[in-house]
């Protein structure tokens, strides 16, 4: 998983509210609310397609650095593919 790029859906529009993030998945009409805590990972996917390795590295940057944050990166980021919020990007 950690060579795997990640990348935003296209079909996805985010919106603050507050320190929560509001996703719309527009091909379907799904509705997301990220609290503060994966809508760090999901700027970190947002920001550019990036590795597991490197949204980990972002987040420990954030102070969430203990081995539970970054396992919960990593299931956070599988989640976001599988609700289509996220794609795997080989390259």
């Amino acid at each position: 998983m950690t060579d795997v790029g990640y990348k935003l859906s296209n079909e996805v529009l985010d919106r603050s509210i507050g320190d929560d993030l509001l996703v719309h998945r527009f091909d379907n009409d799904e509705v997301f609310v990220l609290n503060a805590h994966a809508r760090l990972i999901f700027e970190a996917v947002k920001a550019k397609t990036s590795t597991l390795g490197e949204i980990r590295a972002r987040i420990a940057e954030q102070g969430f650095d203990a081995a539970e944050d970054l396992l919960a990166v990593e299931r956070a980021v599988r989640e976001m593919v599988e609700q289509g919020l996220a794609l795997e990007d080989a390259g």
